[in-house]
């Protein structure tokens, strides 16, 4: 059963990088420097995070299963999440790279998921992120790494459609 569960969350993040990917691909590359408003990240700000906050929750994710119950997570005022949406950082990452870092991601799921048993889905550990505290695992694996992906690849959607709009 184990093993469709992580298939099943292996195959949504494909899903959803595909589709990150293929908007990617059809959009031109000024367009993905695009800021909506000065409150809001421009598509590539939005790309940028995808790839350090997917990186950091694996990252996690793999120290938790080699010491169970240790602190994990962090809040919106992280260095290393804030520094992945920095503009002057941001705009030196270009279109076709990004895609071939995003290319990697959902083999790294898998990677990762596959070191996971049915026991560990349900083991918790506190937080760094008082919201977080105590949430098993599976938490972790489907909020932070799956929905999580599949929400940004949304909020890129709907940043691109916004942007469009102003031309």
């Amino acid at each position: 059963m184990l093993t469709e569960v992580i298939s099943e969350r292996v195959g949504s993040v494909r899903n959803s990088i595909e589709k990150i990917i293929k908007v990617i691909e059809e959009s031109d590359e000024a367009t993905l420097y695009v800021k909506p408003s000065e409150e809001e990240w421009s598509g590539m700000q939005i790309i940028s995070h995808v790839l350090e906050a997917v990186d950091f929750w694996l990252s996690d994710l793999d120290a938790l299963l080699i010491v169970p119950g240790a602190k994990w997570g962090r809040n919106h005022e992280h260095a290393r999440r804030l520094a992945a949406v920095d503009e002057d950082v941001v705009s030196k990452l270009k279109k076709d790279e990004v895609i071939v870092e995003l290319k990697k991601i959902p083999q790294r799921v898998e990677k990762s998921l596959a070191n996971v048993s049915d026991d560990d889905l349900e083991k918790n550990a506190p937080s760094y992120n008082a919201k977080f505290d105590g949430k098993p695992l599976s938490f972790l694996i489907d909020h932070l790494i799956v929905q999580h992906v599949e929400g940004h690849y949304g909020q890129l959607v709907r940043h691109l459609d916004k942007v469009n709009s102003l031309n």
